[in-house]
């Protein structure tokens, strides 16, 4: 049934048509891990069970069985979470897996207090992440 779902959505033309508006489509799998791929160039075919999916950027293979829902996307950021920095207010820092590092005077005093590595940051009026070299 899904095999006949896909192949409808792709033979009707929906992946060109949405492209304009959305340039990204989000697969997502039982577990709920996502994979995003740019629309531009991409084509999707089904063979052996498999949903193969092909872009400028390479190939993604995708069990049938394990794929949950397709979407279509304005960002390839599926986070959440703003890339704009929080400047000149206090802010707590956590690691990716949530835990927090302690509370510092401002963006800048915590990047300099920071190992190399992606963090969070959460400020008085925005959530940030940020990437220390």
């Amino acid at each position: 049934m899904k095999k006949l779902a896909l192949a409808t959505l792709i033979t009707m033309g929906s992946l060109q048509a949405q492209a304009y508006e959305y340039p990204y489509l989000v697969f997502q799998n039982t577990e709920g891990s996502t994979i995003v791929m740019a629309v531009e160039s991409l084509t999707i075919t089904i063979s052996d069970g498999k949903l193969i999916a092909t872009n400028t950027d390479g190939t993604q293979n995708i069990l049938l069985t394990d794929l949950s829902k397709m979407f279509f996307t304005q960002t390839a950021d599926l986070s959440g979470i703003s890339n704009a920095e929080t400047e000149n207010e206090a802010v707590e820092v956590f690691t990716t897996g949530g835990l927090s590092l302690g509370k510092f005077q401002d963006i800048n005093t915590a990047k300099t207090s920071l190992k190399p590595g992606i963090y969070i940051m959460k400020g008085k009026s925005k959530t940030t992440k940020i990437a220390v070299k």
